[in-house]
C-alpha cells in the first residue's frame, strides 16, 4: 500500500484485516474466460467521475480492478454482482467503478491517468483486486474472488467500521448475522453538483414530492428540506438537498 501513498498522495485509513482474510479465501487469477459481463447496471467506468460522486454523496468508493480475460473477474460479475442483496446494498451505500487495462483517460485527484497507469498507481498485481476508498483515503485493499455472501458481509462490515466505528475483527463479524442496511443521511449540495450527479449516476432521481413507493437504496435529490426530512425518516440511505448559493 505504500506505493499508493507515494505516487498519488492517498492515505491508508483502515487495517489490513480483510486483506489477510481474503488472501487465504480467494484466488487471484488471470485465466481466460469469455468476455466482460456488466451485470451491475450502476457500474461506472471513469474513476474521476466515480470519485467525485462518492465525495458528493458521502458514500464509500469501490474500485474493481478487473480484466476481460480474467476467469475470476468474470465469475464475480456473473455470480456475485447479479445477487439481489449485493446489488441493493451497493446501490444504497457505495459507488462502484470497474477499471480494466487500456488507454482510457481520467482525471483523478488533479492528475491525468490512463487505466494502465492506474493499475500501477494502486500497485495492482492481479485481478480481481478491490480498492475501498473514503474521500481521498484508501480504506483497504482486497484481492481475489468473493462469493455473494462473503462480499455482502465485507460491504456491511466496512460501512459499520468506517462510519460507525466498529472495532470487531472481520473474522469474528463474518460468523454472525447482520441485516444492516446503512446509515440514512442528508447531505447538502449546490446546483452544479446536482447536475453532475444526475448526469452520471443512474441511481439518482430528482423529486419535488414524496414518491408513492420509497426505495431506500435510491439516491434522492430534492430542493425541499421537508421532503428530505421525510425521505430520511423513511429510511432512505442517502438524500441530497439542493441548495442555492
Amino acid at each position: 500500500m505504500c506505493s499508493i501513498a507515494k505516487q498519488s498522495g492517498l492515505r491508508v485509513f483502515f487495517s489490513s484485516t480483510l486483506v489477510f482474510f481474503f488472501l487465504f479465501l480467494s484466488p487471484v487469477s488471470s485465466a481466460f474466460f469469455t468476455s466482460t459481463v456488466f451485470s451491475y447496471p450502476y457500474t461506472l467506468k471513469d474513476l474521476g467521475i466515480a470519485h467525485r460522486i462518492s465525495n458528493l454523496t458521502g458514500k464509500m468508493l469501490i474500485i474493481n480492478f478487473s480484466s476481460p480475460s480474467c476467469y475470476y473477474c468474470n465469475l464475480f460479475d456473473k455470480e456475485t454482482l447479479t445477487n439481489k442483496q449485493v446489488q441493493e446494498f451497493l446501490r444504497g451505500n457505495y459507488i462502484y467503478v470497474k477499471i480494466e487495462p487500456g488507454n482510457y483517460k481520467t482525471t483523478f485527484l488533479g492528475k491525468s491517468y490512463t487505466n494502465d497507469q492506474l493499475f500501477g498507481v494502486f500497485g495492482i498485481r492481479g485481478t480481481p483486486t478491490f480498492i475501498f476508498m473514503k474521500g481521498n483515503q484508501v480504506v483497504t485493499q482486497v484481492p481475489g474472488y468473493m462469493k455473494p455472501d462473503v462480499f455482502l458481509k465485507a460491504l456491511r462490515y466496512l460501512v459499520r467500521s468506517v462510519e460507525n466505528g466498529l472495532k470487531e475483527s472481520f473474522e469474528s463479524y463474518s460468523k454472525r448475522e447482520d441485516n444492516f442496511t446503512g446509515n440514512p443521511k442528508i447531505l447538502s449540495v449546490n446546483k452544479s453538483d446536482v447536475e453532475f450527479v444526475l448526469k452520471n449516476d443512474k441511481n439518482a432521481e430528482y423529486v419535488e414530492s414524496m414518491p408513492k413507493e420509497v426505495d431506500i437504496n435510491k439516491l434522492y435529490i430534492t430542493n425541499s428540506q421537508a421532503i428530505a426530512n421525510q425521505l430520511n425518516k423513511a429510511g432512505v440511505i442517502r438524500v441530497l438537498l439542493a441548495i442555492t448559493n
